[in-house]
């Protein structure tokens, strides 16, 4: 590839990140009276959705996965003393049994997870243990000493959440590639979706995790594409604007610049029309509505964002017959997991969102027939502490995190849960969980079964090859 090649390439990438850009959204083309209508009427026996749902700001693993064999019940318990509803009693846990047991320890869930509880139990939902970002293995004592190396700026937000998405646990290559775009990348090649525009979609705006080299990410919102304004509404009120902008962007230019921006508006002009009608409506005749969660700490009912993320997501889904594509990766976000104080009514509202999300989502693609082929899995900044600074919660390191789907070897935990207490083995001070998985491994498992060769996956991910010889964890069937 020549240079000037790739500077186009780049570029192009880099400005479809500033939106997704489009015309007012047109009429459906597909109206469907039932799910049983919609799965009929998209047969893609190969189809295989990823859904990354981030849990931004740092959630709390030590509370969402509580050990509660009597040892590691008490550290807990004891570490969590001093700060109100955060040491939760064992009747309010809502137990979980592991098919495959690790020795000598039971297990439970945050008490606002009954959702996740729910398909725990039904096998569709598996734990994968003590996760984070690593470059290699590391040991307590290799931390300490700086004999090995490690992901920069532990326990930043910003580092840390790059950290995750990239493709790389330093922060990425120079190109700043996520491995979901990385991931889309190498589906482009293979030619398993025909229209490329639509491999990669955010309803968080633009994700690092997303970012390819060749592939780009979409924004849709639960309102639908988002289209570019002066077009969809009047400019400044009248036809006049319209037309003017309209006669701008659609120009056939001569400068080498105004060229390719050209061809990134009218691209996403095509992209947002052709995502507007193909999307499957939403609520009655099409993806039924969430319904309202109670808010355990108002007591009231509330809308649930995460699951209103969801609901635009299956509607995609639904509408794949008009996308062309067999291959799609998802970005979701629910956020305000920073829980320094207030954690105990914080952590209950988000995560009573979370669970009964997940539990619809997983429904709306039960009912359309891809239940096996939709795979939704958290991530997060890191985890937290296992002490507390008073009413909340610091930053953490490696963290518990949950993979629903059809496709998952479900009702177990994957990865070694770690000893519970402080200067535990994996404990690098306050409970700060030193990660026993790493996110290249929870990474290469999820894109082996999205159709990934060994070979691919150890080019997506550069350091895949530094936990074993065979690292993944075995959670997909």
């Amino acid at each position: 590839m020549c240079k000037h090649d790739h500077t186009r390439r780049q570029f192009l990438r880099t400005a479809s990140f500033a939106s997704m850009a489009g015309v007012s959204a047109s009429p459906f083309l597909i109206g469907l009276n039932s799910m049983a209508a919609m799965a009929q009427s998209n047969t893609a026996p190969d189809y295989k959705a990823l859904v990354c749902v981030f849990l931004q700001g740092g959630n709390d693993g030590h509370g969402t996965v509580i050990a509660t064999d009597p040892d590691s019940y008490a550290a807990f318990t004891q570490a969590r003393s001093g700060a109100p509803g955060l040491a939760y009693p064992m009747s309010e846990l809502l137990p979980i049994t592991l098919q495959t047991p690790q020795s000598g320890r039971t297990f439970a869930l945050n008490p606002y997870l009954t959702g996740v509880q729910n398909l725990f139990n039904a096998g569709r939902a598996a734990i994968v243990a003590n996760t984070g970002t690593l470059i290699v293995p590391a040991t307590k004592a290799q931390v300490n000493a700086s004999s090995v190396p490690l992901p920069d700026s532990l326990f930043s937000h910003f580092d840390q959440t790059a950290a995750w998405q990239a493709i790389a646990s330093n922060g990425g290559s120079a190109e700043h590639v996520g491995w979901g775009g990385a991931v889309a990348d190498l589906i482009e090649s293979m030619n398993m979706n025909s229209n490329s525009m639509f491999t990669c979609i955010s309803t968080a705006g633009i994700a690092l995790f997303l970012s390819g080299q060749t592939s780009f990410q979409l924004n849709c919102t639960p309102a639908g594409p988002i289209p570019i304004s002066g077009l969809a509404q009047p400019l400044f009120g009248g036809s006049a604007g319209t037309n003017a902008l309209n006669s701008i962007l659609s120009a056939d230019e001569a400068n080498l610049f105004a060229k390719e921006y050209e061809v990134v508006i009218q691209r996403s002009i095509q992209a947002q029309a052709t995502l507007a009608s193909s999307m499957l409506p939403a609520g009655a005749g099409g993806v039924p509505n969430p319904t309202q969660f109670l808010d355990p700490t108002s007591n009231k009912l509330m809308d649930n964002p995460l699951a209103a993320s969801l609901q635009t997501v299956a509607r995609i889904i639904g509408g794949r017959a008009g996308l062309g594509v067999t291959r799609q990766i998802f970005y979701v976000q629910l956020g305000s997991f920073d829980t320094h104080n207030n954690q105990a009514q914080l952590h209950a509202t988000l995560l009573t969102q979370l669970g009964e999300a997940f539990e619809y989502f997983d429904g709306l693609m039960t009912s359309m027939g891809i239940g096996n082929q939709v795979t939704t899995f958290t991530a997060s900044d890191f985890g937290r502490t296992l002490t507390s600074n008073s009413n909340g919660t610091d930053h953490g390191w490696g963290s518990h995190h949950f993979v629903v789907g059809g496709a998952v070897q479900g009702q177990n935990m994957y990865g070694q849960y770690p000893i519970i207490g402080v200067n535990q083995a994996n404990d690098l001070g306050a409970g700060r969980l030193i990660p026993t998985t790493s996110v290249d491994q929870y990474a290469g498992t999820l894109a082996k079964w999205f159709g990934l060769s060994d070979g691919q996956i150890r080019t997506v991910l550069p350091n895949f090859g530094n936990f074993g010889s065979s690292p993944y964890l075995g959670f997909m069937g």
